[in-house]
């Protein structure tokens, strides 16, 4: 790991300030992205891009849920980009790395538009986690295994989330 990814890692966490599913979600979600770069592979500059990303893709709810009546994709939309910004530079990264991060959290939620390889990857990632943590009960698992491009997500997702009925 990176020193910038590290200390990007440390500081989302610490952001969170032990709230459990968020602190969580950002690992798991973390995890599961450089599980499907990998199982992709993609190239180690990607794949440090989309584990950046996979920090930051949520970083807009706790200042949501603060400053806002909610936490809803609206809301996390107007205030990513200032936050991202903020963690990133803090971070140690150079500000030229800014406009693709910031759009991948932006566009996360918008499942669909038309996708390079990693905003996809996270997208994935994102859904077989929130599949895990939420469940899927009362969900269309054949629509949202329509949004599934990879190989890797497409198996995970059929056996660890349709194949159960979560």
């Amino acid at each position: 790991m990176r020193k910038e990814e590290m200390q990007l890692l440390t500081s989302a966490l610490k952001y969170e300030q032990g709230h459990r599913r968020r602190t969580q979600h950002i690992l798991k979600v973390y995890a599961m992205a450089g599980l499907l770069g990998r199982a992709r592979n993609i190239d180690e500059k990607d794949q440090y891009l989309l584990n950046r990303r996979a920090v930051v893709h949520d970083i807009a709810i706790k200042y949501c849920k603060e400053n806002c009546e909610d936490a809803s994709a609206e809301n996390q939309k107007k205030y990513c980009g200032m936050l991202t910004e903020k963690f990133l530079l803090e971070a140690g990264y150079d500000s030229e790395c800014l406009p693709p991060v910031k759009y991948m959290v932006y566009h996360h939620h918008d499942y669909h538009i038309e996708k390079d390889i990693l905003l996809q990857l996270l997208v994935e990632a994102d859904i077989i986690v929130n599949c895990l943590e939420e469940g899927c009960e009362g969900k269309d698992l054949d629509c949202i295994s329509g949004i599934f491009v990879s190989q890797a997500g497409k198996e995970l997702f059929d056996s660890i989330i349709k194949k159960e009925g979560r």
